[in-house]
Parts: C-alpha cells; sequence; structure tokens
C-alpha cells in the first residue's frame, strides 16, 4: 500500500476526510499507519503541535537554528522511515495529515526563518509520499466552514498550496466542495489506483 500525505487549508476537513478513509481501510482489514507532519522517531514536541495552539504567533527561529532545525527534520524523517514507516507502506496504509513539504507553503508555522531553497533541497532528499492529496474548496466555502481565519489568509495559503502542486507530479486536488461521503469515495479511489501502480 501507498504512502500518502493529505494537506489543505483551515475549513478542508482533513481531520474528518483521514478518520473515515482510515476506518474503512480498516474495516477492510488493511492495517494503517497514521501520522501528523513528521515521524515521531526522535523525542521532542514537534513544530506541528506548537502551530496547532498559534500557527503564526511567534516569530521565525533566526538563521543559525532554522538549518539546525532543518538537519534535524531530515534526520527524523530517515530515522522514521527506516524504523518504522518502510515496513508500514509495504504492510499497508501510511497516512500523514501534513509533511514536510508543508514547510515550504508556509515556513511561519514551522519557524522557519532559512532560506527556502534549502528546504525545498532538503525536502526532496528526505522520504516522498507516493500520492499528496489537496483538499481544495472555493474560498467562501472553506470561510464558511472555519470562520476564525481571514480571507486574505486563507486565499493566500490556498495559491501557496496550488503553487506548491505544480513541482510535484505526485498532487492531486480533490475537491471537498461536494458531501463528504462522495470525497471520501474520490480519496479511497485515488489511493486504491496508486496502489495498484507500485
Amino acid at each position: 500500500m501507498p504512502f500518502i500525505a493529505l494537506l489543505g487549508c483551515d475549513g478542508s476537513g482533513k481531520s474528518a476526510v483521514i478518520s473515515q478513509v482510515t476506518g474503512q481501510f480498516r474495516a477492510a482489514g488493511i492495517p494503517v499507519t497514521c501520522g501528523h507532519w513528521r515521524p515521531e522517531a526522535l523525542p521532542g514536541r514537534s513544530a506541528e503541535s506548537l502551530a496547532a495552539e498559534d500557527p503564526h504567533g511567534k516569530p521565525p527561529h533566526g538563521k543559525v537554528k532554522s538549518i539546525l532545525k532543518l538537519g534535524w527534520l531530515w534526520f527524523n524523517w530517515w530515522l522514521g522511515w527506516w524504523r518504522e514507516l518502510r515496513k508500514a507502506s509495504r504492510d499497508g496504509l501510511v497516512v500523514f495529515d501534513r509533511f514536510h513539504g508543508d514547510l515550504l507553503v508556509d515556513p511561519r508555522r514551522y519557524r522557519y526563518g532559512g532560506a527556502i531553497w534549502l528546504a525545498s533541497v532538503a525536502s526532496r532528499l528526505m522520504p516522498q509520499p507516493d500520492l499528496i492529496l489537496f483538499l481544495d474548496a472555493p474560498p467562501e466555502v472553506l470561510l464558511a466552514r472555519k470562520q476564525e481565519v481571514s480571507r486574505a489568509a486563507l486565499e493566500h495559503s490556498r495559491e501557496r498550496y496550488l503553487q506548491f502542486g505544480k513541482s510535484h507530479r505526485r498532487f492531486l486536488l480533490i475537491d471537498v466542495n461536494r458531501p463528504l461521503e462522495d470525497v471520501i469515495k474520490d480519496v479511497i479511489s485515488r489511493i486504491n489506483a496508486v496502489h495498484r501502480a507500485i
């Protein structure tokens, strides 16, 4: 089974989609391993858990600390891949809510203050998902679901994700402006198609 990463702006319903998709695969007897942003191969609180409390509330780290953190992230991904995720993707499905590529879209969330080109190189040298699914809908739909984010911030985030997708051949857009059951069927179909191809 493949390694899948799901991305989406606030209001895209990532949590609901991941919950239902993984539930259906588990019900079919397929082992599922889930993660958020990075493997938990090394101790420490992840940047994603900190960002969840206040995504852009703290300033970026300096360049030196950002580069060290980037190296730590690279090592953490490879350690997690060889310790667990490589086997998990052979035996079942691996699903991540965000992954290292998310740093390129929203470096402020992870307090990254280094060069984006360096982060891009590092990301490409980490284990890659077999499929990146971006859960997308028009800004007005996303805002109606989650109003804690400004329209300007949401539009900026969405544009960054779409730009990110242009550089990844494994990036697919999933329209979430429809009933959840249709979204789930679409996502499962895409995962199965990748599974048959690898």
